[in-house]
């Protein structure tokens, strides 16, 4: 991929991450069901790095997650670790010719959020708090779900521009 392109493809998925992480903090509170929030930065997150190869997966979901350790009152590094993980894995995983469905992008978003929610609820056990099963269960349920909504649409949008964000199949990276 020539080098203007690849700029251009991070600094769209950066402005996105940015916007994403914005809206993360101000408005999805708006949108919260029972104290659970949908992930608007994995929901960004995941069809980027279906689209992705594995340097660039990691390095999209470590932003990604620096950019939410910034925002939230997590332990500082949770999120960079666990979303440079996830960006990894989404990466290596790549769908093949679903890479591109919603559906996928939607199941992976359920997936990453599950993965997500369960790493903050370690956090929060390992610092001694208490927190009840059912609670953390529904929450990150209902989270889970509103997550994959918003990844199969997010993934919907940024796939119709696929060459904006540089995304590609799986059978179109055997030449890499």
């Amino acid at each position: 991929m020539p080098h203007e392109r690849r700029c251009v493809r991070w600094i769209l998925f950066l402005f996105l991450a940015g916007l994403a992480v914005l809206a993360q903090t101000t408005l999805v509170r708006l949108l919260a069901v029972g104290g659970a929030r949908p992930d608007l930065v994995l929901a960004v997150l995941v069809p980027f790095c279906v689209g992705s190869g594995r340097e660039a997966g990691f390095g999209a979901g470590c932003v990604a997650g620096l950019a939410r350790d910034l925002m939230t009152c997590e332990p500082f590094g949770l999120s960079t670790g666990v979303f440079g993980v996830l960006g990894y894995a989404l990466a290596r995983s790549r769908s093949g010719v679903f890479a591109e469905h919603p559906l996928t992008h939607g199941v992976l978003g359920f997936v990453c959020s599950c993965v997500s929610s369960g790493a903050s609820v370690l956090s929060v056990l390992a610092e001694g708090g208490q927190i009840s099963a059912w609670t953390c269960v529904r929450q990150a349920g209902v989270a889970a779900m509103a997550t994959g909504v918003l990844s199969a649409v997010v993934g919907w949008a940024m796939w119709r521009r696929a060459r904006w964000f540089g995304l590609r199949r799986r059978v179109e990276f055997q030449d890499v």
